[in-house]
């Protein structure tokens, strides 16, 4: 029995672990509900950003190919690999054996037990293919086939289905001498000062996350309630933001997977202002489209109708991660403007309003990285990697 659901309804039912409109008081959870050491050397490293080199946790590559042998790039020159894991950590592999580094990827062995595949996996390659190859997913969506700029077609059967994605990306943690020479974020707590006085005077905190699907948590693994179970990228930042300063956090997700700034607009007061919140973190722009300067002045008008309700509420402007670049083709263009936002929302930026460039980091390293090695679902969500990228841009951004 296939379920015919429109794009934005396929898009909630990734939500369902999501209590809209609830709010909680934050409380630290566990990595994986495990106890012991192992647990708390996730952990620490889940937030350690990725620009700071050194040692680098569960980087993620998709083993796809269709010449020999497979290979996926590292993101910086390993000095030493220390583990080789299967994404959902069911399977460890031995360099040497199962693969070898060579030229900055990593290589498969002709007799690797690693999971890997081809690219037809992902891509068909005629219009009509892709519609019959729809019709096999539980979640038949109202758009598509999506074409890609190379002249073949998306399998857009990921979408709610990460493991059809994940199931083929090793996580390798590794060290490394080389320097990031990109991009980096930086502090911006000093200009939310409202929200950093309250903080440093051991007040409790109101934050509200308001955005699309991606600010719901599509496509972490603990969403899904599948192994490695990582924690949603906000989780991660609430318990790290909670433990730095030493203070609840009330946090609140009102999230809706599938919908735009305008949608944001009409819904602000109720899903925003009505907390009277200390600080919100917006997140649209993926389902937007629009060219910046358009992005610009809804972001804009979006917060006016905010602090209509709840005028000292300050704002962390999130920078939205980079969509499928294959996918910038038309009727859908998936990929259209949204590199644009982060220079676009500069512009908001200053006392009580500060920019969380989340893409200006996926840029950096998707000079080596693939997309494939980054994504839950082919089209626009991040993977367990990805989110834990976004989760570190943030809690830089918001610890002095």
């Amino acid at each position: 029995m296939v379920l015919r659901l429109p794009f934005r309804t396929a898009c909630r039912l990734c939500t369902l672990f999501i209590r809209e409109m609830a709010a909680r008081v934050w409380l630290p959870s566990v990595w994986n509900e495990k106890k012991g050491t192992d647990e708390m050397t996730d952990k620490n490293m889940l937030l350690r950003p990725v620009w700071e080199g050194g040692q680098v946790f569960r980087e993620t590559f998709a083993m796809v190919g269709d010449g020999e042998p497979c290979s996926a790039p590292f993101l910086l020159e390993p000095e030493k690999v220390i583990a080789i894991e299967s994404y959902d950590k069911s399977c460890t592999f031995d360099l040497g054996k199962d693969c070898y580094v060579e030229d900055g990827r990593l290589v498969l062995t002709q007799d690797s037990r690693m999971p890997h595949t081809g690219w037809n996996s992902f891509y068909y390659d005629s219009f009509e293919e892709a519609k019959e190859g729809q019709k096999s997913n539980a979640m038949e969506l109202d758009f598509g086939p999506v074409a890609t700029t190379d002249g073949k077609f998306l399998n857009l059967n990921a979408i709610g289905n990460p493991e059809m994605i994940t199931r083929w990306q090793a996580a390798v943690t590794y060290e490394t001498k080389e320097k990031w020479t990109g991009y980096r974020p930086v502090s911006r707590i000093a200009r939310l000062p409202r929200l950093y006085g309250k903080w440093k005077r051991k007040e409790k905190v109101r934050i509200v996350l308001y955005g699309d699907s991606i600010s719901c948590g599509c496509d972490c693994s603990g969403l899904y309630g599948l192994e490695p179970k990582q924690p949603q990228w906000s989780e991660l930042l609430m318990e790290s933001l909670q433990v730095f300063y030493g203070v609840p956090i009330e946090f609140i997700n009102t999230s809706v997977g599938g919908v735009d700034t305008e949608w944001a607009i009409e819904n602000a007061w109720e899903r925003a202002a009505s907390y009277q919140p200390d600080l919100v973190l917006l997140g649209f722009g993926m389902n937007d489209r629009c060219a910046g300067e358009e992005y610009r002045k809804k972001t804009k008008r979006l917060m006016d109708r905010i602090r209509e309700k709840a005028p000292e509420t300050e704002f962390v402007l999130i920078a939205t991660s980079l969509p499928n670049p294959l996918s910038e083709t038309e009727p859908h263009y998936f990929c259209a403007h949204q590199h644009e936002y982060a220079r676009s929302l500069r512009l908001l930026c200053g006392q009580g309003v500060v920019l969380a460039d989340v893409q200006g980091v996926q840029r950096e390293v998707m000079k080596r990285k693939r997309y494939i090695d980054l994504t839950g679902n082919l089209l626009n969500h991040p993977n367990d990697y990805l989110a834990r990228i976004q989760a570190q841009v943030l809690d830089t951004v918001l610890k002095p």
